[in-house]
């Protein structure tokens, strides 16, 4: 999720409602999509907000944070160099 913040911005609990849904199995009648839990996704946010990797965006939902950019660089650059 700090990825998918990282690369789109702005996004929100609603967002990841949208993002995680998927179909719903409606027995006879016909599946249609459905979003997925809030509380999930809400509490995943909450958490890393604690770990300072997001925080609050004023214009609306969340942004990641200039601690939370460097830490998922150096992921991604121990990442590439892992055989």
């Amino acid at each position: 999720m700090a990825r998918k913040i990282y690369l789109r911005g702005g996004l929100g609990v609603g967002a990841f409602r949208r993002i995680y849904g998927g179909s719903q199995r409606n027995g006879s009648r016909p599946p249609h999509f459905c979003k997925s839990s809030g509380s999930v996704a809400r509490h995943i946010l909450q958490q890393l907000q604690n770990m300072n990797i997001i925080d609050v965006d004023p214009k609306g939902g969340r942004r990641i944070t200039s601690s939370g950019q460097r830490d998922l660089d150096q992921v991604a650059g121990r990442i590439v160099i892992a055989p």
